[in-house]
């Protein structure tokens, strides 16, 4: 009776242990990284919300480096091209969950998941986490100012053909529209050289320009915790996000593109769902309209990753069959 007994009740303490560790897993997450900041931000992003939710360890590995001395992962996030095989070896040696931020093109079976902004074209699944635009560490400030504006200048890219004089233009127009805003203009590695002097026309008491080369990642972030109003040219989806992450109402500032795109496609979808404001409205409103609820995918596609660990544990091992 008591053999019986304990048959009956054992995948109820089963499904009790697992959703158990659900709770508190990961408990030791590895990031390999490479030198590319975007890539790097988007670790953070998640490893922060991972840390905020369940106070896990986190620990920073150069895809080259070697990971003797650390604890064994059970959960290793890779970014960017040159991580994933890193990241492949380290799961075969170490053990753990293997996670890629943005699509990995043909290896993604290789993967146990797979985190992947909805402009890139796929589809949610059992491996694929869709997101709203890249991941990224910032939070919704607790209080921004309406007076204070940030632009956000990129620069040339494979996606939109760069104007300089068009992105000056619009950013008079701007001032013209919002004359009581107090403007920053952060210029980033992509502007160029050539362009900062044409930034330094527009300078005067209420509009400062920030090069880059001068400005650090610190005070940066304190102008996103800041400032009520930012816009980003088109060419910048990371920072377009980042934006809408901050709390800030935002807007574009356009550029052509150089054929119909993933990432114009889905600047088109902010717009028409009232996420991002274009100057042309804002010309005919004269105002910016109140933002919406700012993007928190960071934290979103860390509980969904964490929810999907009770399947893993179902599985009981890694499955590279389907999408």
């Amino acid at each position: 009776m008591s053999i019986l007994r304990t048959a009956r009740h054992t995948p109820l303490r089963q499904e009790t242990r697992r959703r158990e560790q659900g709770r508190s897993w990961p408990r030791v997450v590895w990031c390999i990284h490479d030198a590319t900041s975007g890539h790097r931000r988007q670790l953070e992003g998640l490893a922060r919300a991972l840390q905020e939710q369940q106070n896990a360890a986190v620990y920073w590995l150069p895809y080259r480096s070697g990971a003797a001395d650390l604890p064994r992962p059970e959960l290793i996030l890779v970014c960017g091209r040159r991580t994933h095989w890193a990241g492949l070896k380290a799961r075969w040696w170490y053990g753990g969950k293997l996670v890629a931020l943005m699509n990995p093109g043909v290896l993604r079976p290789l993967f146990d998941a797979c985190i992947v902004p909805e402009h890139d074209g796929l589809e949610m699944s059992r491996r694929n986490i869709v997101t709203r635009g890249p991941l990224n560490p910032l939070r919704p400030a607790t209080r921004v100012d309406p007076s204070r504006g940030l632009i956000l200048i990129g620069g040339p890219s494979r996606h939109f053909h760069w104007d300089a004089e068009q992105v000056v233009q619009q950013i008079q127009r701007l001032r013209c529209n919002l004359p009581d805003v107090n403007w920053h203009i952060a210029t980033s590695r992509r502007t160029p050289n050539d362009f900062v002097p044409m930034l330094s026309t527009l300078q005067d008491d209420r509009c400062h320009v920030l090069p880059a080369a001068e400005t650090s990642s610190a005070h940066l972030r304190a102008q996103f915790e800041q400032c009520g109003v930012i816009w980003v040219t088109a060419d910048s989806a990371a920072m377009l996000y980042e934006a809408l992450s901050s709390g800030a109402a935002v807007g574009v500032l356009n550029l052509q593109a150089r054929k119909p795109n993933r990432l114009q496609a889905g600047l088109d979808k902010l717009i028409v769902d009232g996420h991002v404001t274009e100057l042309a409205t804002l010309e005919h409103s004269k105002s910016m309209p109140h933002p919406p609820p700012p993007l928190r995918e960071s934290q979103r596609a860390a509980a969904a990753l964490r929810a999907r660990f009770i399947v893993w544990s179902h599985q009981g091992h890694c499955s590279t069959r389907g999408k």
